[in-house]
């Protein structure tokens, strides 16, 4: 198995990314023609040799045409990604795109599918991000018509090198944040920038090792999107290191991001196997009602699944065991959730492997309506599951059984 391995120890931005593709050997004139499926016009991607604290390695500029048709250099930071409100920033004088707008881009695009799909993953967790900090709706997210095409060629890019590279599974160590401040378009923020540091929850992050921003959110959101484990133990052989220079010279910190593609002797036989922690606590003085309330908020925290169990505890006392999956980025969050809202005063954590087949979401168009069906592939077979709020929908607008529903859908499909 191919692993493509990040060192984030000076942090990662989507044009440092792309610089330590190239510097592992993907051919810049085959990323360009693939990018060119897009029908994006106006960039371009210049690479040379350079070097941060005499480490040399590959840095990359993605030139931008403005509205006024000059070419211009752009330094990644915040506010090249950062959505904006459109009544103040999307005025008769500025050109956006909405996510909406660029996921349909990608969508209809002559791109590979399994480019497509990381893409609009990386996208999507960028987009989230903003909505979730402006109070809006992930499809209203818009970004301004420079930074917008920067991110795309930088995220689009990352997937098209991904896939050129042949990369099966993504890890990373830490990811450096920096410190200090950033101007953006709302003025000046402390680093992390917001997006990033709502995206630094899927991860482990370190803050401080320079004064400026060392991850900016199109770096945070592929490392959230495409990182199955951090800070891994990995045994293989290294077939290629890259280096990716950034743009800035920092004092005690060389401004690099280095990418190892490490042949694994692991297998892949299409299933995902993460590393995962198991939180658990015994609880035997909350209702019903309230721990409902308390596994609402550990999904909210970043857990990834939540589950009861029935035990009894000391003299026979019936109580509930409250448990909760978690990637290592978002353990911390998850362990104070229960503090703050279960009675407990202790927690149990293990780690453990979770094993899962690769799955994607399709539409599949009924004579009830449109439903949403997720489709697993095992060996030589498929696993079909149609979403549940979508069948509950159904019932409630045709008014009959969500099982007559479901055995209507079921015989169409068979057809």
């Amino acid at each position: 198995m191919k692993i493509l391995h990040y060192n984030c120890a000076a942090g990662i931005s989507g044009d440092m990314n792309l610089a330590a593709m190239l510097d592992l050997g993907v051919d810049k004139n085959e990323l360009v023609k693939e990018l060119r499926k897009l029908n994006l016009d106006g960039w371009e991607i210049q690479a040379f040799r350079d070097s941060r604290g005499g480490i040399f390695g590959t840095r990359v500029e993605v030139v931008c045409e403005d509205l006024d048709g000059h070419s211009h250099h752009h330094e990644k930071s915040h506010h090249h990604h950062e959505a904006c409100r459109h009544e103040e920033h999307c005025g008769h004088h500025h050109h956006h795109r909405h996510y909406s707008d660029i996921k349909a881009m990608i969508e209809n695009s002559g791109l590979s599918e399994n480019v497509k799909k990381m893409s609009i993953n990386i996208f999507e967790k960028i987009a989230k991000a903003e909505a979730e900090i402006h109070g809006r709706e992930i499809g209203d997210v818009c970004f301004h018509e420079v930074g917008a095409v920067d991110s795309i060629i930088d995220i689009v890019g990352a997937a098209v090198c991904a896939e050129l590279l042949g990369v099966e599974k993504f890890t990373s160590s830490k990811v450096e944040l920096g410190g200090g401040t950033v101007r953006c378009a709302h003025g000046v923020m402390p680093v992390p920038a917001p997006a990033t540091a709502l995206l630094a929850r899927d991860f482990p992050a370190s803050l401080g090792a320079a004064e400026c921003e060392c991850t900016t959110p199109t770096g945070a959101a592929i490392i959230s999107a495409l990182c199955s484990e951090f800070e891994p133990k990995i045994e293989g052989r290294i077939l290629k290191c890259g280096v990716g220079v950034g743009h800035r010279n920092v004092g005690g910190l060389a401004n690099v991001l280095r990418a190892m593609l490490i042949e694994s002797g692991e297998t892949s036989d299409g299933n995902e196997t993460e590393k995962m922690y198991e939180i658990s606590a015994n609880i035997d003085d909350m209702t019903a009602e309230e721990i409902s309330f308390l596994a609402e908020k550990l999904f909210e925290s970043g857990a990834l699944d939540v589950w009861q169990e029935n035990i009894f505890m000391k003299k026979n006392r019936l109580a509930v065991k409250v448990c909760a999956l978690a990637k290592a980025g978002v353990l911390r969050q998850v362990k104070d959730c229960f503090f703050k809202y279960s009675s407990t005063i202790g927690l149990r954590q293990c780690e453990v492997l979770r094993e899962s087949l690769k799955r994607e979401t399709a539409k599949l168009e009924t004579s009830l309506g449109e439903v949403r069906c997720k489709v697993s592939a095992f060996k030589n077979s498929q696993k079909k599951k149609i979403e549940f709020e979508d069948l509950k929908k159904l019932a409630n607008e045709k008014s009959i059984s969500i099982a007559e529903v479901l055995q209507k859908i079921r015989d169409e499909i068979s057809r």
